[in-house]
């Protein structure tokens, strides 16, 4: 028995893609130079790759381009001018823009604000002994423990803190023993840190050796 088969050729089917943009403006109403901007597939598909991240240009404007159709979370801000990145919870407490991409409507155009700036927490972490420890920040909304970001720090260290909003704050490095600023290691018990926006705090800290811990 001889078989015989007819193989059809199909026209390659491109997907549809689409495009984010807009701009940044701070709390004034003044385009941010150099900002950074961060969109995040809204759904729980998997992602092809990190985080799409570009920088806003002279004009504080931004594009996005080659985005599959979707929803979007859409994230700004830029360190250097206290503007934390707000892709984290725990300056953003949960709150963001939004944005759809459709084959009815593949590019979507927004502004996006940052601001008011956080304050500042400032400062030097050594032992004691004029050796500097670089070391990593947990911070906590003391309203909601829960939304907490780690950070990790030079010994000169820099650390933007959400304005007028309680943080509760501990210090920890290999081989020595967590500093809890306050005082207590119990979170109900500990005095938060509150600064307003633009506020700098400068706090040095000195840790001490923890013998039970692995030294560095």
């Amino acid at each position: 028995m001889i078989l015989s088969f007819c193989v059809v050729n199909y026209p390659a089917v491109s997907q549809q893609l689409g495009t984010i943009a807009g701009t940044v403006l701070d709390e004034t109403g003044n385009e941010v130079v150099g900002a950074h901007v961060i969109v995040d597939p809204l759904d729980e598909r998997p992602k092809a790759s990190a985080l799409l991240v570009v920088e806003t240009d002279i004009e504080g404007k931004f594009s996005m381009a080659n985005l599959a159709l979707g929803s979007y979370k859409v994230f700004a801000g830029k360190d250097s001018a206290g503007y934390p990145d707000t892709s984290f919870a725990f300056y953003s407490n949960h709150i963001f823009p939004t944005v759809s991409i459709t084959v009815s409507s593949p590019s979507a155009n927004l502004v996006l604000k940052v601001g008011p700036p956080a304050g500042v927490l400032t400062g030097l972490v050594n032992d004691g002994k004029d050796n500097p420890i670089a070391a990593t920040f947990l911070l906590r909304r003391a309203s909601d423990p829960t939304n907490w970001i780690s950070l990790s720090q030079r010994p000169e260290y820099r650390v933007l803190i959400p304005p007028d909003v309680d943080v509760v704050i501990e210090i920890s490095a290999s081989g020595y023993k967590t500093f809890y600023y306050g005082g207590a290691s119990d979170l109900l018990k500990r005095s938060p840190l509150r600064l307003t926006s633009r506020e700098e705090t400068k706090l040095d800290i000195q840790l001490e050796r923890d013998e039970n811990r692995e030294k560095p």
